[in-house]
């Protein structure tokens, strides 16, 4: 089934990005992500070709992306700056992943937003399943297949927390704990809910609850 004739089946949750045309049978497709100034938190929900390097997604060999900062993340402990653009490459070589369920912190130094497209099949599970396991501490996170929606109500990217959990969202100023940006759980459920990421926007997960959590996701491209 074209991924394009099931977007009239999901009612109010986005597979793909307004902006993504999808043409082929076998789910591949784009999507067009902008990058704000300052920071951002990004991620790539598509099997690009040759890999989900930072080479592939983001090429900067010509230094497209020069002064441009990157950080990778550490599970459980937070992020760490691993890239930063040059005017012919990336200084740490451009070889760091940002596969789909992953997210990076990008700090745009450019004083504009930039669109940069990403190109890539969606995730195939014979399952129809996808698990993200989120260790104890900080998980830089995103929806493995390019959906959006409501994290915790979707039915696709269902969102299962704990009491004392917490998503971060990104600010383009302040990085990601910006007032208003932290959205908590008690146990009644999520405080500030709805949290709405983009496709290709991702968050940071604080899991409190001393084991690992799972974020399962259900879907399937086959008829």
């Amino acid at each position: 089934m074209l991924l394009s004739a099931l977007l009239g089946t999901l009612g109010s949750v986005s597979l793909m990005a307004q902006s993504t045309n999808v043409y082929s049978q076998n789910a591949v497709g784009y999507i067009n992500v902008t990058i704000q100034s300052g920071y951002n938190i990004v991620s790539c929900p598509l099997v690009a070709s040759p890999d989900n390097t930072l080479n592939t997604l983001l090429p900067n060999s010509t230094g497209a992306y020069k002064g441009w900062k990157v950080y990778f993340s550490t599970p459980g402990q937070g992020y760490t700056q691993i890239e930063q653009g040059t005017k012919s490459g990336w200084v740490a070589g451009g070889t760091n992943t940002i596969n789909p369920g992953q997210a990076v912190f990008i700090d745009n130094t450019f004083s504009s937003n930039v669109t940069v497209t990403f190109v890539g099949q969606v995730p195939y599970s014979a399952s129809g399943t996808f698990t993200n396991t989120l260790v104890p501490g900080y998980n830089l996170v995103a929806s493995v297949i390019p959906a959006s929606g409501d994290l915790h109500t979707n039915p696709i990217t269902a969102f299962s927390a704990v009491k004392g959990d917490k998503v971060y969202v990104a600010d383009p100023v302040a990085g990601y704990s910006s007032p208003g940006g932290i959205y908590s759980v008690s146990e009644s459920g999520w405080i500030s809910d709805p949290i709405v990421p983009n496709v290709g926007e991702g968050f940071f997960f604080e899991n409190n609850s001393g084991a690992n959590e799972t974020w399962v996701e259900t879907f399937s491209v086959n008829p």
